[in-house]
């Protein structure tokens, strides 16, 4: 009974999906990996000494996260502030400003999160005119964005559009900017430095766990649904066989 059409149906459909389950959950194992392998390369070049932008290898692919050491001194009046930020639940922004570096160029320099609230502001989050020593991470940014009408914001962060806008002299590939992780002299107490990269392994493993319980459960649930139904049909042909021996009369071998 299971091989008539519309059994086969239901075969394909149940399996699709299960095997469907299994597909995902084995994606959630690759990304696990990937997040392994990655979290591993970063936290090394997070371990690695500063260097300066002379020594890196701008061509090479692993150039995120290298944390560089630079010298210079801010342009306030070349200030982006990146919009649709958040930090610990609150809006704001990051401010993005050009570090004008001592030994020639220049790059932009995310000093930290921004409040939206102006009462939130602790003191005024405008860059330090003096000299300065940052010590940052390279990061790349994201692409799209419009910079607003009045040339203080711009809507995603994107270092390739705030370099054109602000007329950047960049000492670093374009696409790049620097995230602050340390500052002499200290800096004041906003902007607040973005965090260091999440490396924890993600919701993957779980993930690929609940695929794979979705794959066993539907197999076993299936197999336990085919199950009864050829029980019920058993059952119900054994007992047309018994009626069909029976003479309409009530006279036969069971007769009393």
């Amino acid at each position: 009974m299971f091989l008539r059409p519309r059994w086969i149906a239901s075969h394909v459909f149940a399996g699709t999906l299960i095997v469907s389950f299994i597909f995902a959950g084995l994606w959630q194992v690759d990304r696990l990996e990937e997040r392994r392998e990655t979290n591993t390369a970063v936290e090394a070049r997070l371990q690695a000494d500063a260097v300066g932008i002379a020594d890196l290898d701008m061509s090479a692919d692993d150039l995120e996260y290298r944390l560089v050491q630079v010298s210079g001194t801010y342009d306030p009046a070349r200030e982006l502030l990146v919009a649709n930020r958040s930090a610990d639940g609150s809006p704001g922004f990051w401010a993005w400003t050009v570090l004008e570096l001592d030994a020639g160029g220049e790059v932009i320099v995310n000093r930290g999160f921004v409040p939206r609230r102006e009462d939130a502001f602790s003191s005024d989050p405008t860059a330090p005119t003096t000299p300065v020593i940052v010590a940052g991470l390279v990061r790349y940014g994201l692409d799209a964005g419009a910079v607003s009408d009045d040339g203080a914001r711009i809507s995603r962060p994107n270092p390739t559009l705030a370099g054109e806008y602000l007329q950047l002299d960049n000492a670093l590939p374009v696409g790049t900017y620097v995230q602050l992780r340390g500052q002499a002299p200290a800096p004041a107490a906003v902007p607040v430095p973005v965090p260091s990269p999440d490396l924890s392994e993600g919701p993957h493993l779980s993930y690929a766990f609940q695929w794979f319980t979705f794959a066993t459960i539907g197999t076993i649930g299936y197999a336990l649904v085919l199950w009864r139904i050829r029980r019920g049909s058993e059952a119900k042909g054994d007992v047309g066989l018994q009626d069909s021996m029976t003479p309409a009369d009530g006279s036969g071998p069971h007769a009393v």
